[in-house]
């Protein structure tokens, strides 16, 4: 008797008697072979009550009526069992846990782990469906990029790419709750680096933006040791003073003074604070040539002799006695050295304090002292 090549079908002879037997085998092995769908893979025991045409994937140790058949595959024709000898590529379902496998001549492998490449899809979705928009979606709790080591072939290094037709176009990560936008990162319509935010998915705000040119980074507002801006400034720090700082700035340099801070206004520098090896100087812009109309102060005593000296303490550390003066009652002889109105409030009734510059008073009291000088040498020249 001859036998196909592939599935080793037997095939009549010529002049063979009692052909419905092998016509039979064969079909029996067809129906065994085609649509293969095994109850279980590494079956080493056969079950004790088969329906016919169940089939199994024989163990590496097998026993009883599979002794002596590992690998092959079991088919139970309703009387007996058959055994058939797998070929490289062929395939079968595994009713236990649901998955194709393939036989690579020695092993049974997951039909997955047998692929290499996939090229040229048009749509992939793991755990959903892709559209024609998201033409790759997953629906997951987790994904893991581990990089390729060396040892494996790799570099060991990891980079996912994101890449934009032109400058305008975008390139960004979106991060939404409910399927509306709560933040975006990437380039957003430039080519600089956008961090921004939402609180509904209409309304976004930059949070921060990386000059691609300069590498300068810009945040409108930070907040240091507080989770929320409460007091309209575009930097609002909450510290701990007994046991941090709240901003520190040091010179590394051995210049014999350093800039640390340039106050500007409208363009121009108008004050600064320097670093010295001796102390800090806190100055303000007085350059004759930002100045006109200038004219001597003539009237330095009598303003002087308005102003009212006092000591106090301050609600805020009833103990604790300082000197100085009412913003109100310096406003009535230094106008320009007082910020704020008296007694105003804002919408909720909270007091928003006067406050003084008392640099503002130095040159008053020089001119005070230079008239008591003027007077003081007249009363000697008598």
């Amino acid at each position: 008797m001859v036998d196909t090549a592939n599935l080793a079908l037997p095939l009549l002879a010529a002049a063979q008697s009692q052909k419905h037997v092998t016509h039979n085998e064969a079909l029996l092995r067809l129906d065994a072979l085609i649509q293969i769908a095994v109850l279980a893979m590494s079956q080493n025991t056969p079950p004790a009550t088969p329906n016919a045409g169940d089939r199994y994937v024989i163990g590496t140790a097998p026993s009883a009526d599979f002794s002596g058949q590992a690998g092959r595959i079991a088919s139970y024709d309703g009387s007996s069992w058959r055994f058939l000898t797998p070929k490289v590529g062929w395939i079968i379902f595994n009713g236990s846990d649901g998955l194709l496998y393939t036989f690579d001549g020695t092993n049974w492998r997951t039909l997955s782990d047998r692929i290499a490449q996939l090229q040229n899809l048009t749509g992939l979705g793991i755990g959903t469906s892709s559209d024609s928009y998201n033409t790759l979606s997953a629906k997951l709790n987790s994904a893991l990029f581990a990089a390729r080591a060396a040892s494996e072939g790799g570099s060991g290094d990891i980079r996912v790419t994101l890449n934009k037709q032109a400058s305008s176009n975008t390139a960004s990560q979106l991060y939404q709750t409910g399927w509306s936008g709560r933040a975006e990162t990437g380039l957003s319509g430039d080519d600089n680096w956008h961090l921004k935010v939402s609180a509904d998915g209409a309304t976004w705000r930059e949070a921060l933006v990386a000059n691609a040119a300069t590498g300068a980074v810009r945040m409108d507002v930070i907040l240091s040791g507080r989770a929320s801006q409460g007091n309209a400034g575009r930097f609002e720090s909450d510290f701990d003073g007994t046991s941090a700082t709240a901003i520190v700035l040091t010179d590394i340099s051995a210049v014999a003074s350093a800039t640390a801070i340039n106050f500007r206004k409208n363009g121009g520098v108008v004050g600064s604070i320097k670093l010295a090896a001796s102390g800090t100087s806190f100055l303000t812009t007085s350059d004759y040539r930002l100045k006109q109309n200038i004219l001597p102060l003539k009237d330095g005593l009598e303003r002087v002799l308005l102003l009212k000296p006092s000591r106090f303490a301050f609600n805020a550390q009833p103990d604790q006695f300082v000197d100085g003066f009412i913003a109100h009652e310096v406003a009535a002889s230094i106008p320009e050295a007082v910020s704020g109105e008296k007694d105003a409030v804002d919408d909720d009734g909270n007091i928003i304090p006067q406050s003084v510059d008392l640099g503002k008073l130095v040159p008053v009291l020089v001119a005070a002292v230079q008239a008591l000088a003027e007077r003081v040498a007249v009363l000697e020249s008598r």
